[in-house]
């Protein structure tokens, strides 16, 4: 039987920061903000400000929340343009295997790079679809006996299966999908980025702290870039690279959402995501 105490009352919560020097300006507050959120998810914004376990002079309560509402808030709009290159990469994947070995190319390990991550795809892809209960896969399995072509079944992969499998593809097919986003791109650079991105989408799916993170993988950049002020290994070189990945107007338009965010929330160590001065030309130009 696992031993462990309960949590302490939202009370003694509280307390508990006030006894490391955090400034509570308004109790009630605070503590209906510790049910909701709860101390030990709050506890995780809260080490960027502490010393030794105490909080910097002039530390509030408010502070930590504040920085909590951010993650939140960048959270959800990363999900939003991470959704954008989800997408479109599985109609791309779908479609350059479908015209080129056929509606079921897909259960071929022939034409995959690695025969052991092939099987491994076709026994994840297996389970997604048994769970599935989307009336396009119902549809496709009683009319055509269980039978789905690529562009049906890759409907119900992950992000991280569609990472695997564009890394898993034959080189030409690999190229042939890098052309149709950014001019140039090498397609070496898009398994590097496709993989960053769906660990960033996990953790937005989840809910994880993103702010004074790192993310421990390293980023490919565009040897153009490679000069750049960016510091790898952060969010905002991720921010950077996904760019390429993104039509110019959905760009544009989202970048102007993460600006007002990050205005909205000035207090708010920006640099600690790996953004510096220039960020906001780093962003627009490409």
């Amino acid at each position: 039987m696992l031993r462990v105490k309960p949590p302490l009352p939202y009370d003694q919560q509280l307390n508990r920061f006030k006894e490391r020097g955090l400034i509570v300006g308004d109790d009630s507050e605070a503590i209906e903000i510790l049910k909701r959120v709860s101390y030990y998810r709050l506890t995780a914004y809260a080490l960027t400000f502490k010393n030794n376990d105490i909080f910097t002079p002039g530390t509030t309560f408010e502070t930590i929340y504040r920085h909590y509402e951010f993650d939140s808030k960048l959270r959800n709009i990363l999900m939003e343009i991470i959704e954008h290159v989800e997408i479109a990469f599985r109609t791309h994947i779908a479609h350059e295997i479908a015209h080129n070995f056929g509606p079921l190319g897909y259960q071929n390990p022939s034409h995959f790079r690695n025969l052991i991550n092939h099987e491994t795809f076709i026994n994840e892809l297996t389970k997604s679809i048994d769970k599935s209960k989307d009336p396009f896969i119902e549809w496709h399995r009683t009319r055509y006996q269980g039978q789905f072509p690529s562009w049906v079944a890759f409907e119900v992969l992950t992000f991280s299966s569609i990472s695997m499998l564009f890394k898993n593809l034959l080189l030409d097919n690999q190229k042939s999908i890098a052309k149709t986003f950014y001019r140039g791109l090498d397609y070496t650079l898009i398994s590097n980025w496709l993989h960053l991105l769906s660990v960033v989408r996990n953790r937005c799916a989840h809910y994880s702290r993103l702010f004074n993170q790192s993310l421990n993988l390293d980023i490919k950049f565009r040897s153009i870039d490679r000069n750049l002020d960016i510091t790898n290994r952060t969010l905002f070189a991720v921010i950077f690279n996904l760019k390429y990945l993104i039509k110019d107007r959905t760009w544009i338009t989202w970048v102007t959402k993460l600006e007002t965010l990050i205005a909205e929330y000035r207090e708010v160590d920006i640099r600690l995501l790996g953004f510096n001065e220039d960020w906001h030309r780093l962003l627009e130009k490409k």
